[in-house]
């Protein structure tokens, strides 16, 4: 599987192993042609982005020989003669058809979305999305090129790193972890000195470390800093935050977030949520990378009296599920580890598992990852947000399913072990009857007895 990388430097790697791109023009044109994947890309254009200033006279020529030494690395088993489906020509230039999600600025851009806009209501689930989008790094983007598109690309990446760095931090201080976060903040501010957002956050984790001294010096550093730099003085946040820390204002101070409260019923229906019965409940395991989703629908489930296990990712309920005896998954589509497409589909191709109701549960609402959901096998589909009737619904749907399928089994394997039985003592029967024609025919042979 290609996997290509653009945060550090260019590089193509097929399963793992980095495969030969040439030299650093060649793979300037490869990465011009990656952050603009699934356009065209005008012959001229990407002249000018690999000599902007003097192009040499047979520039196109040039570019097409690097198209074609690039096929051979995109598409190394393409017969001779057979049209490329990778690298295609496409007027009046050329067009890169590769997966998005393979290609790791694509993938960084998307996680910190996704981290930014979970920071607010689910901060832990932010912390692990954007420490995944984090991981993608392995050095400053597009590090082995110098050419100008290159630099400018490079330094809109990094901007996007700060600001996911920011918002993890952000995060964390959310959860509570100002003392872990300190050094890293400090490390921040050090080399990005003008960043006001970074320097309140170093602010507000020594605030919450009783460091109040701490938090004033780096203050009075950053105010400094910009008097002397550019003439003007912190903005409004930082200059409120300051006042915040010499006045102690209680709000500065770390709660820990209110326990999980499950909502209460509508008014339509203000009986309590009667229990499953013995004849209803079942094992299910909980899949969510988000905690507070995981409580949240774990309290859920178990309010309606079935036995919950949970499991943070993918990878970890697929060994779960080998492991153990589940009647029902509860299975979130969107996570950063073995998502929920691969994973049901992974489920779905293990003959141990394949028989288990999975019931996918996402807030993406679209047409398009429901249908592929039920094409992967999934047994449902539940948006979020859902009621408990709901839930409940479509659990003890699944559960009936599943024991339909297993009295069914149990029937088939019931019969199998009949029709085995009658063989074997139909094997006997025959055998018994060879041998009294074997012992008639001796004693015919013999001329009877003497």
């Amino acid at each position: 599987m290609d996997e290509f990388r653009l945060l550090g430097q260019v590089e193509l790697r097929r399963d793992g192993v980095r495969v030969e791109l040439g030299g650093p023009k060649q793979r300037a044109l490869l990465a011009a042609l990656l952050l603009r994947a699934g356009r065209v890309v005008p012959l001229d254009r990407l002249v000018d982005d690999l000599w902007p200033d003097h192009p040499p006279a047979r520039a196109a020529a040039t570019v097409q020989v690097f198209v074609s030494n690039l096929r051979r690395a995109l598409e190394p088993d393409r017969p001779r003669g057979a049209a490329a489906s990778v690298l295609v020509t496409a007027a009046p230039g050329y067009r890169l058809v590769v997966d998005p999600a393979r290609v790791d600025a694509v993938r960084f851009a998307g996680l910190a979305a996704d981290g930014r806009a979970a920071r607010d209501d689910d901060p832990e689930r932010a912390v692990e999305l954007l420490g995944a989008a984090a991981d993608l790094w392995h050095g400053p983007a597009l590090a082995d090129l110098s050419e100008p598109f290159a630099r400018s690309e490079a330094t809109r990446l990094e901007e996007l790193r700060l600001g996911a760095e920011e918002d993890r931090a952000d995060a964390e201080l959310a959860l509570g972890r100002h003392a872990t976060v300190v050094a890293e903040l400090e490390q921040r501010v050090g080399r990005h000195p003008m960043r006001e957002r970074s320097r309140a956050q170093l602010m507000r984790a020594l605030y919450r470390c009783d460091r109040q001294a701490d938090a004033l010096r780096v203050y009075r550093e950053g105010s400094r800093l910009l008097r002397e730099e550019l003439g003007v003085e912190p903005g409004a946040p930082l200059r409120e935050l300051e006042l915040a820390v010499l006045r102690q204002d209680p709000e500065l101070d770390w709660e820990p977030p209110a326990p999980v409260v499950l909502p209460a019923a509508p008014a339509a229906q203000p009986a309590p949520e009667p229990a499953a019965s013995a004849e209803e409940s079942g094992r299910v395991l909980v899949v969510d990378d988000s905690g507070v989703n995981r409580r949240l629908l774990a309290a859920a489930v178990t309010g309606l009296g079935h036995e919950v296990q949970v499991a943070d990712n993918g990878r970890r309920a697929v060994d779960l599920l080998r492991a153990g005896d589940f009647d029902v998954v509860l299975l979130d589509l969107m996570m950063p580890v073995l998502d929920g497409f691969a994973t049901l589909a992974e489920l779905k191709a293990d003959p141990e598992l394949d028989h288990l109701p999975v019931i996918m549960v996402s807030a993406v609402p679209e047409l398009s990852s429901v249908v592929r959901c039920i094409e992967l096998g999934a047994t449902d589909y539940l948006p979020k947000p859902f009621s408990a009737d709901v839930l409940r619904a479509r659990l003890r749907a699944s559960l009936a399913a599943k024991r339909l399928r297993d009295a069914e089994r149990d029937q088939l394997r019931h019969l199998e072990i009949v029709v085995a039985e009658r063989e074997a003592a139909l094997q006997a029967e025959i055998a018994a009857l060879r041998a009294e024609v074997d012992h008639a025919r001796g004693g015919a042979r013999g001329g009877g007895p003497a």
